[in-house]
């Protein structure tokens, strides 16, 4: 199983394409794996909760997380996600002042911009997408991923078969 989770609205994202494609690709079949797809709440402290709650109730092989970047054009795969200072109140109207030391470099970064022909970043922010990295990352039991989309959002069919050559990489 895949767990794929996309964020919800926030500030001035009322339709978020990151929890469209968790939406659309949930139940979704790809190299004989299926795909739960979840929203979730753009939290710092509640988003990698569930996340972890997921994994326990599922047991993935791959999870992979997205979230828009309203300043990016491109689909990109986030190569890290960093410990540090948080910036910008999230829905909780919460801020961390420390999220933890180090990071956490995606096993899978590599993999994933391959397999969806898109460059790879080294910049996850310092939001929730940045915080959902590095605390999942660091806590997940499997390969954990994070692609930021742009305000337009990606194909639904090509990011399915993109999880599947990952999926199928990691079972090789």
């Amino acid at each position: 199983m895949i767990l794929l989770t996309g964020f919800g609205p926030f500030r001035d994202v009322t339709d978020n394409p990151s929890g469209v494609l968790a939406s659309s690709l949930d139940g979704a079949r790809v190299g004989g794996v299926t795909v739960v797809g979840h929203v979730l709440e753009v939290s710092y402290e509640r988003a990698p909760a569930r996340v972890m709650e997921l994994c326990a109730l599922f047991s993935p092989v791959l999870v992979i997380g997205t979230g828009v970047a309203v300043s990016r054009e491109q689909v990109e795969v986030e190569t890290f996600g960093v410990g540090g200072a948080a910036v910008g109140e999230d829905n909780d109207g919460r801020c961390p002042e420390n999220l933890g030391a180090g990071r956490y470099t995606s096993p899978v970064a590599e993999a994933l911009s391959v397999a969806l022909g898109v460059a790879r970043s080294s910049d996850a922010g310092r939001y929730v997408c940045n915080a959902w990295l590095y605390r999942v990352g660091r806590a997940a039991d499997c390969p954990v991923g994070f692609v930021h989309l742009p305000p337009a959002g990606v194909d639904p069919e090509r990011f399915l078969k993109a999880l599947g050559r990952v999926a199928s990489s990691l079972q090789a």
